[in-house]
């Protein structure tokens, strides 16, 4: 595979893009959770014979850091699986037209996509984009970028190379 990380640079999603990502993937996630959430007590309460409300509220009493712990696992499994099916792209991703790529330019593994969505559960990794680049983008090797034109420039970048080889064959 060609390396096109100048490609991945010129192309970079600003942090505005970036931003209103996070926004609406963690709304649409949010969402997600909530519906997991009352599956899994209606399958209790249905197996256990305990009233619905009652398992809804227990769950609610939950300690404040265990909740907080398991919903930022349920978030971080719930993003990778959604990016790794749909390669590199997730809901907020679609409307904005965005995309990871590894920052070489490939296609993040399922490891990269792995380490770039549990590592959005280290405390204050949204504030690390008040620097250059968030934390889960580089300990992951991924970056955000236009995917329109990523992808145009990438197939130009090949078309180029490919004319080179037949001139030479």
């Amino acid at each position: 595979m060609k390396n096109n990380y100048r490609i991945v640079e010129r192309y970079k999603a600003e942090k505005i893009l970036r931003f209103v990502n996070a926004i609406i993937d963690s709304l649409s996630t949010f969402v997600l959770v909530v519906i997991v959430y009352l599956i899994a007590v209606l399958i209790y309460s249905l197996v256990t014979g305990n009233d619905f409300i009652m398992v809804t509220d227990s769950v609610s009493q939950m300690n404040p850091l265990l909740d907080r712990l398991v919903t930022s696992v349920l978030f971080a499994f719930f993003m990778f699986v959604i990016e790794f099916v749909i390669k590199g792209r997730s809901l907020g991703k679609l409307i904005t037209g965005t995309m990871v790529v590894h920052e070489n330019g490939g296609l993040p593994t399922s490891n990269d996509f792995l380490k770039r969505n549990f590592s959005r559960i280290v405390p204050f990794d949204a504030l690390s984009f008040l620097g250059n680049r968030g934390w889960h983008d580089s300990w992951s090797d991924t970056k955000v970028v236009k995917r329109k034109a990523y992808l145009e420039a990438v197939e130009r970048e090949s078309s180029i190379e490919d004319i080179g080889q037949i001139a030479t064959e």
